[in-house]
């Protein structure tokens, strides 16, 4: 795990290495272990990497990396998890290798394969490759776009490629403007450009997940290559549940078995809930198996770091500790300190350097303990929501599905499953309604009445956005607005011109499968893999996902709706099988929380004083994007009162969170 970066002078302006270092430097954080630079002279071409030792500690695992008598330079970040088998692959091909790292296996990969090699790969990763041969800079991304590549490509000019767009602040030559069209956009729904390859920034891309992209110093332009497309890979699936079930669990145990290769010590990220929970619950089986294969593991990978939140209603420290009792684990519990929460939650927000729905430094601190512990590596459970509908909205879409369908019995199922996806105090609420519809009038379908008096208005807004976003393949609509539409001023309808090469389309599959494609790759999904690098990377952690696993990926995307939820639950699959491998109470548990700062709290308490400074500011009033006073008459009154309420707190904070990078640009 590392950060990458790479400058390349396309009308052969000299590059100095100052340049090139300070461009590269700006990504410390995530490679503290060495900086390593490469130019080569002729093409005005520099290849930058700021290391973290995480497989071949000593400097033979150094980059930027050469190979083939110096025909290739590489710089890499992230893993390729399956490298020893594609190792011994080459070596039988007459490879030798200099170092144990999986990086000299990617390079003599694609020295063998060319743009197959990707396939081969089971792993993470942003990488570029320089063919001083061919004269040709080739980048690729990981299938699903779990690790962060960004470029900036002005033809004839220069083309430069970052891990964050933190960096091209220090790149030299060059201003950042941002681009209001999608500030104006991501206020009204977070989740609407990093999976589509926009940034919020003028002329600065993201590689899509499953793309490459290669250019040369005569290209006027550059097209993103799709090579990954999930619907073309689902594997055959066995129509008996149980025999799903149980090639789910060997799947997810290969998995997590692969992402434990390394030469530094693995924690966990664990917060109680079903998906942390089983990854750790994994771990444990694979500590009390003599007959599973374990190659190159570290000693110490059982590690646990809890987040609390005590006197809040997000805390879910009593989990863990369930799962930690049940394992005879060990943790690191982390209780917040506010002494210095504003700092930390400005230099967070800063660093994020993007827009979300909730401050990042709680999870920074997570990983901020880590690495102060010593690790750099947790071992986390990201993807499962957005595959097996763990979010509420997932169930309200099975349900009208199930209605469409006639089929009642799974209707009152995912109706209920949805209704246990909430705190206990708002199901009554959500039951209430049911035993009223007459006063409804009846001409209005009863599926189209219960999302719009039940769905929460947020997760209402993502779901509009993504049913604009679907299926157009040239260009994405724009999404109906997130937050309260008097606190936004009106801004043009700009379009996201489409990146790739290839439009996936997957208007075929159910309604319910509609929506976990998008989330899964295009919105939700995206957007969290960029939130928990750019937060883990601040502290020079790394993180691995089992769930994120191709494989795993892949099957799940060709399981039928009954076994993805079922009998009451979501991610039923999942929780089937680790039945008998985790606390019972946890793997049946319903109530859906998820890792979020209490920002009802903090708005209310600590950060009061600091939000109304803000929100008073010169800066926050003379802007393009929202209305100041309307907004300052909101939040005196929620201050004064103390009557935040949760979708009003990250309303607000996408705005804040925007307030401060424009001031602080």
């Amino acid at each position: 795990m590392c950060g990458i970066a790479g400058i390349w002078h396309l009308d052969n302006a000299p590059l100095y290495k100052e340049k090139l270092v300070r461009f590269t430097d700006a990504l410390l954080h995530r490679g503290p272990d060495g900086g390593g630079y490469h130019i080569d002279s002729q093409l005005s071409l520099g290849l930058g990497h700021r290391r973290l030792s995480i497989l071949d500690l000593s400097p033979t695992g150094s980059q930027p990396m050469p190979f083939a008598n110096e025909r290739y330079w590489i710089v890499f970040n992230g893993e390729v998890f399956n490298f020893l088998e594609i190792r011994a692959e080459l070596l039988n091909k007459g490879y030798t290798f200099q170092s144990d790292s999986d990086t000299e296996v990617v390079l003599a990969a694609y020295h063998q394969w060319g743009e197959a090699c990707l396939h081969k790969f089971n792993g993470m990763w942003a990488f570029a490759i320089w063919d001083t041969e061919k004269q040709t800079l080739f980048l690729a991304r990981d299938r699903f776009g779990v690790k962060p590549l960004y470029y900036l490509h002005i033809p004839q000019q220069i083309f430069a490629f970052a891990s964050e767009t933190i960096a091209f602040k220090q790149l030299d030559g060059y201003q950042r403007q941002w681009n209001e069209d999608h500030l104006a956009l991501l206020l009204r729904n977070p989740f609407g450009l990093e999976g589509y390859g926009h940034t919020t920034f003028q002329q600065t891309y993201q590689l899509l997940g499953g793309h490459y992209l290669k250019i040369n110093a005569k290209q006027p332009s550059i097209q993103q290559v799709r090579w990954w497309n999930t619907l073309d890979s689902l594997p055959a699936v066995a129509a008996n549940y149980e025999q799903q079930v149980k090639q789910f669990y060997e799947l997810f145990q290969d998995a997590t078995l692969l992402r434990l290769r390394s030469d530094v010590p693995i924690a966990s990220a664990l917060s109680g809930g079903v998906d942390s929970s089983a990854v750790y619950c994994m771990l444990h089986q694979i500590s009390q198996s003599d007959t599973l294969q374990k190659l190159r593991i570290p000693q110490d990978w059982q590690k646990a770091f809890v987040a609390t939140f005590p006197d809040t209603s997000i805390d879910e420290k009593q989990y863990a500790e369930e799962v930690i009792a049940y394992t005879k684990g060990s943790a690191e519990y982390i209780v917040p300190d506010y002494s210095n929460l504003i700092e930390e939650v400005k230099n967070a927000t800063l660093l994020f350097d993007s827009i979300y729905l909730t401050p990042l430094s709680i999870v920074s601190n997570i990983y901020k303990e880590m690495a102060l512990k010593g690790f750099k590596i947790s071992l986390d459970g990201h993807g499962v929501d957005e595959m097996l509908l763990g979010y509420p909205h997932f169930s309200m879409e099975a349900y009208k599905y199930a209605m469409a369908q006639n089929d009642p019995t799974a209707a009152d199922s995912y109706w209920d499953t949805y209704v246990q996806l909430h705190p206990l105090n708002s199901q009554a609420t959500l039951q209430k309604p049911l035993q009223t519809t007459p006063k409804v009038p009846k001409q209005v379908p009863l599926s189209t009445r219960l999302y719009q008096q039940f769905v929460p208005e947020p997760l209402k807004n993502i779901y509009r956005g993504m049913k604009q976003q679907m299926g157009v393949p040239n260009d994405v609509a724009q999404p109906e607005p997130y937050a309260a539409t008097d606190w936004l001023l009106a801004h043009s309808a700009s379009t996201l011109s489409t990146l790739t090469n290839k439009v996936i389309d997957y208007s075929h599959l159910n309604p319910v499968d509609q929506q976990l494609y998008e989330a899964f790759h295009l919105t939700i999904l995206p957007t969290i893999l960029r939130n928990f690098d750019r937060a883990s990377m601040q502290s020079s952690i790394e993180i691995r996902m089992p769930f994120m696993d191709y494989r795993l990926v892949s099957y799940v995307f060709g399981l039928p709706l009954s076994s993805k939820i079922g009998n009451g639950f979501t991610k039923r699959i999942l929780r089937d099988a680790m039945a008998q491998k985790m606390p019972e109470s946890i793997r049946i548990r319903k109530l859906k929380i998820g890792l979020n700062a209490p920002m009802v709290e903090w708005f209310a308490g600590e950060m009061a004083t600091f939000i109304l400074d803000e929100i008073h500011s010169q800066a926050f009033e003379q802007t393009n994007l929202w209305n100041a006073k309307v907004l300052q008459n909101f939040v005196q009154d929620k201050i004064k009162n103390k009557s935040w309420e949760w979708n009003e707190s990250t309303n607000f904070w996408a705005i804040l969170n925007t307030h401060l990078l424009l001031k602080n640009k």
